[in-house]
């Protein structure tokens, strides 16, 4: 009987401790810095205190911290904050603080963001409905927090989980057409039944009406990626930028009778669009598209078609655990892609996801810019 009763009393001991300092696991927390959000391997609420690795927000943040003989040091604006392993006590400047904003759970150092945030120059703040605390800094360019709000809830719509049948939608995209590998991608996805997004360059258009068409009567959405893809001219100014937007949307529209609002920047948007290259884009009400899974076929020959396969693989999944349900992969019309191509629809195929493409109804932000009005 005193075995049982100890054995109780210490299963509620074990409970009551677990409380305390345990995790919300059920509620999913993001941290924001500035413009963006961050990733952490692990982020723990700890008595409705939200805490990150130490080692991950310091790197983040820039924040130099090191260890002496069981202290953690952490000297930053002539400010130093210590933690000791012995006495498991948080010290600013020598004076031990009453809270605890410095925990070792299983190994490793958590420290909770509002106080290492405020004690090194930074403002948080807290997004309840999407569960979100960010860092920022009043005096350094950022988009309002209405704004963030925005980007927030379509980023994180973005990571809601799709419909039982289908575990992630994907985007397969291609840019640089068309041409002779345009033709041949496009029947390779319709033996397969998958849809895709194609991103012209003006100056190969005009050439190739026929594939154009194909394309379009296959059901598949077509972008521009620009007249030229001459990055000198292209982003010579703001003017020479939107003109060449311009010029291969309306040639998009004359030549299948599409309106075709989405583009794709050559070499990607960042670091090429300047703020003044972006109001351009929202004034003429295009929406821009960069990618989540960057395959680097043009890197590659026709005999190194697997290394392509193995770096969509990689990249979709590693999207995936990331939460990402609606992911865009980016791939060239070229040889070495359409060697490629069977192989990556036919394993995501398997792998249980939906190839998709773009839908103007149901935009989805995916921009280096992290712009939501893009």
């Amino acid at each position: 009987m005193r075995k049982l009763f100890t054995l109780f009393v210490a299963v509620i001991i074990s409970t009551i401790f677990s409380t305390a300092i345990g995790e919300a696991a059920s509620v999913t927390h993001h941290i924001g810095f500035q413009d963006q959000l961050l990733d952490f391997s692990e982020i723990k609420v700890i008595n409705e205190d939200t805490k990150v690795p130490l080692e991950e927000i310091a790197a983040h943040l820039d924040i130099p911290f090191e260890i002496e003989k069981g202290i953690t040091y952490i000297r930053k604006n002539g400010i130093e904050i210590s933690y000791s392993d012995t006495s498991h006590t948080t010290f600013k400047d020598g004076a031990a603080i009453d809270r605890a904003p410095i925990v070792k759970v299983d190994g490793k150092l958590f420290v909770s963001v509002d106080y290492i945030a405020s004690e090194i120059g930074y403002k948080v703040k807290s997004f309840e409905k999407q569960k979100t605390q960010r860092i920022y800094k009043e005096d350094w360019a950022h988009m309002s927090h209405t704004n963030f709000e925005i980007y927030l809830n379509q980023l994180l719509n973005k990571k809601q989980p799709s419909p039982a049948t289908s575990k992630a939608n994907v985007y397969i995209t291609f840019d640089d057409g068309p041409n002779k590998f345009t033709a041949i991608n496009n029947s390779i996805l319709k033996k397969y039944n998958a849809k895709a997004t194609f991103f012209f360059l003006g100056k190969h258009m005009k050439k190739n009406a026929t594939i154009i068409q194909s394309v379009v009567k296959d059901g598949h959405y077509i972008g521009t990626h620009s007249m030229t893809h001459d990055k000198n001219k292209v982003y010579l100014s703001s003017k020479s930028f939107i003109d060449e937007m311009i010029e291969g949307t309306k040639l998009i529209k004359k030549m299948t009778g599409k309106d075709a609002k989405l583009v794709r920047t050559p070499y990607g948007s960042k670091p090429h669009i300047t703020t003044a290259m972006k109001d351009e884009l929202v004034t003429n009400g295009f929406k821009l598209w960069d990618w989540d899974v960057d395959s680097n076929d043009w890197k590659y020959t026709d005999k190194e078609a697997n290394k392509i396969v193995q770096n969509v693989q990689v990249g979709v999944e590693k999207a995936y655990k990331s939460g990402d349900r609606d992911i865009i992969i980016l791939l060239h019309d070229r040889s070495q892609t359409t060697k490629a191509l069977p192989t990556i629809i036919e394993w995501l195929q398997k792998e249980g996801y939906t190839l998709k493409t773009y839908e103007p109804d149901h935009h989805i932000i995916q921009n280096f810019l992290r712009d939501t009005t893009l």
